[in-house]
């Protein structure tokens, strides 16, 4: 009679097996790697790339019945990896290249390790995509995660959370109320541009003047002032909240751009090569420190006293199903932060 144990046929093998020699134990390893081997190149030999052969042949073995027909063009890259060596240097111009070449401008498929992508020149395609619900989610990257962004409204999933913090950004945050409110902050931002960009001129023998740090610094005071309430003048020395907040900034943008291997390759998740999980975690806590400091001010101060609120104002007013913990408060401020700053450069554009 078969016993409990030897009904795992794999344990019973193991079991009356015992004494494996090291050469038959390497040409194990090595019928294994060669299978291995074979499932990469027949999932590379798809069109897009690994990841898009593994989810074809996944979909169709799911559902033999229905034919699939429409095969979105794009680059095959390498074996395992994909596309990944397309993310180095300028991606954007890398991927237009390859869509010229493929003619693929209207959509082109591609992979990156396990992860499938799709790309579009089309503003028709783009457009479609964008209101399409099924795009409404999508893969957190492990640093997006680490650094409290999974609870924001960039990357937050679709349900009851993501609408009341869409809720409350368009109400409180991009609404043309807000917006236009906010505009003599950023006339004035802009004008002490203007003047820190023409005394640096005439300090320098050359007229030349490189505005990256103004533009930079100017960034920082305006999301000081719109999510923080914080007003600083451009053409003063620099401030030590501002360069804190500055710093914080600069690491998060780092880690979010970088590209994880991590992100798109199961089998070294395991590892951190590139340092991005520790920086995460060094990250944080700097992070809860200036949002929570700002936060019990303005719970401290009386907001009657004040003409103007702030977007921490607006979060500690809520009531109701729309209250935020503090925990999602904080997220919400740090990201809305980095917002703050795309929103600063597009009307910034309109000055000039």
């Amino acid at each position: 009679m078969e016993t409990k144990f030897e009904s795992f046929w794999f344990l019973a093998l193991a079991s009356k097996c015992s004494n494996f020699s090291s050469q038959n134990t390497l040409l194990i390893f090595f019928f294994t790697f060669i299978i291995w081997i074979s499932i990469a190149v027949f999932y590379w030999a798809h069109p897009g790339g690994p990841a898009w052969g593994k989810y074809r042949y996944n979909y169709k073995a799911q559902k033999p019945i229905k034919k699939i027909t429409t095969t979105i063009p794009g680059p095959r890259g390498f074996a395992v990896i994909g596309s990944l060596n397309l993310m180095a240097n300028l991606a954007h111009r890398n991927l237009a290249a390859v869509a010229e070449r493929l003619g693929a401008k209207r959509l082109m498929a591609y992979s990156m390790g396990e992860t499938r992508v799709i790309v579009t020149c089309n503003p028709d395609v783009a457009k479609e995509i964008l209101n399409s619900s099924v795009f409404a989610d999508r893969p957190v990257k492990e640093s997006a995660y680490g650094l409290m962004f999974n609870r924001a409204i960039g990357f937050a999933p679709y349900g009851v959370y993501w609408r009341t913090l869409r809720r409350i950004s368009a109400v409180h945050l991009f609404s043309p109320k807000q917006i236009s409110a906010a505009e003599k902050q950023r006339y004035g931002i802009a004008s002490q541009m203007v003047d820190a960009i023409y005394n640096k001129s005439l300090r320098n023998d050359e007229g030349v003047c490189v505005v990256r740090d103004i533009f930079k610094r100017a960034s920082l005071h305006n999301m000081m002032g719109s999510v923080f309430g914080r007003e600083y003048d451009l053409g003063s020395a620099q401030n030590e909240e501002s360069e804190e907040l500055g710093g914080l900034v600069d690491e998060g943008y780092e880690l979010l751009g970088k590209l994880n291997w991590s992100d798109h390759l199961s089998w070294v998740s395991s590892f951190d090569f590139q340092r991005i999980r520790v920086r995460c975690f060094e990250l944080v806590p700097k992070v809860n420190r200036f949002v929570t400091r700002i936060i019990d001010e303005h719970r401290a101060n009386n907001k009657s006293n004040r003409s103007t609120y702030d977007f921490v104002d607006v979060l500690l007013s809520l009531n109701g199903q729309d209250k935020l913990s503090d925990s999602d408060m904080i997220a919400v401020l740090w990201v809305s932060n980095n917002i703050s700053l795309i929103v600063f450069i597009v009307f910034f554009l309109n000055y000039i």
